[in-house]
C-alpha cells in the first residue's frame, strides 16, 4: 500500500511469485545481442529466454527510423489503439499500462504464454506500418527496428516505471498534466475511463486508491528517473 510516499514491499513478491531475478553470465552473441548461458543451460540471446518466460513483467519499446514520426495525426494513434484491442489475447498478455508518443510507444506487459508478446507486438506492429505506408503512399520501413524488451524484476521498478511512462506526454511538452494525454493508460489509471485492454491491477494494488497513485505521479521529481535507469533505452 501507499504510505507516506514511500512503496512498503514485504513478502509480496515471493507470495504472488510473479519475478524472477537469477543472476546470469551475459555476454553479447555472434548476433550482437545480449546472451546468458546459466538461465536456460544454453547460450542464448536475453530475449529468446524472455519470449519463452511466462508470468513476467516487461517493458516494451519501439521508434520510428531516425526517430521520425509514427504517428501523424490523431486518427493514427487511435488506429493504433485498434490494433492493440484487436491483437490482444487476454488470456496470454496483459497490457498493464502504456504510452504512445509522436515518435516511439511504451508498454508495460506480463506475458501469460511462450511467445505471446512477439505475436502480438507483430501484429499490432506489422499492419499499422502496412496501412500507414498505404495512407501516407510511402514505402521502407515505419519503425526503427524490431521492438526492444526489458524484464522488470520487482514491484518497485515496475510502479516506477509505469510512472515514467505515464508522465513522458508531460517531459515532452505536449501537455501540462499527465491526464491530459488521450493515447497513454494514465486517464485508466487514475479512474478518469475505462480501457478493457488495461489491467491496473499489478501497479494499482501498491497503493491505497487511485488517487494515492495519482499523488505518487504528481511527486515525481528528476531523480527519480535513476531508479529505473536499467528499464530505459
Amino acid at each position: 500500500m501507499w504510505a507516506t510516499g514511500r512503496i512498503l514491499l514485504g513478502c509480496t513478491l515471493q507470495q504472488r511469485r510473479r519475478f524472477s531475478g537469477k543472476n546470469d553470465d551475459r555476454h553479447l552473441d555472434g548476433d550482437g545481442h545480449l546472451a546468458s548461458k546459466i538461465a536456460w543451460g544454453i547460450s542464448m540471446s536475453t530475449k529468446t529466454k524472455y519470449l519463452r518466460s511466462t508470468g513476467e513483467f516487461f517493458h516494451i519499446y519501439n521508434r520510428g527510423v531516425d526517430r521520425n514520426k509514427i504517428f501523424f495525426d490523431d486518427r493514427n494513434f487511435r488506429y493504433f489503439q485498434q490494433r492493440v484491442s484487436a491483437s490482444l489475447d487476454p488470456s496470454s498478455l496483459e497490457i498493464n499500462a502504456y504510452c504512445l508518443m509522436p515518435n516511439h510507444f511504451h508498454f508495460i506487459v506480463r506475458q501469460l504464454a511462450h511467445s505471446a508478446i512477439s505475436g502480438f507486438m507483430r501484429s499490432v506492429c506489422d499492419g499499422y506500418a502496412k496501412a500507414i505506408n498505404k495512407g501516407l503512399s510511402r514505402s521502407g520501413h515505419l519503425f526503427e527496428g524490431k521492438y526492444k524488451m526489458k524484464q522488470i524484476v520487482n514491484d518497485t521498478y515496475l510502479v516506477h516505471l509505469s510512472r515514467y511512462i505515464h508522465l513522458n506526454p508531460v517531459r515532452a511538452g505536449l501537455v501540462r498534466l499527465p491526464e491530459e494525454w488521450q493515447y497513454s493508460s494514465c486517464q485508466v489509471y487514475f479512474g478518469m475511463r475505462e480501457e478493457a485492454v488495461v489491467s491496473t491491477q499489478p501497479v494499482l494494488e501498491q497503493f491505497g486508491s487511485p488517487r494515492d497513485y495519482k499523488k505518487f505521479v504528481d511527486e515525481y521529481v528528476a531523480e527519480d528517473r535513476r531508479r529505473i535507469s536499467n528499464l530505459l533505452f
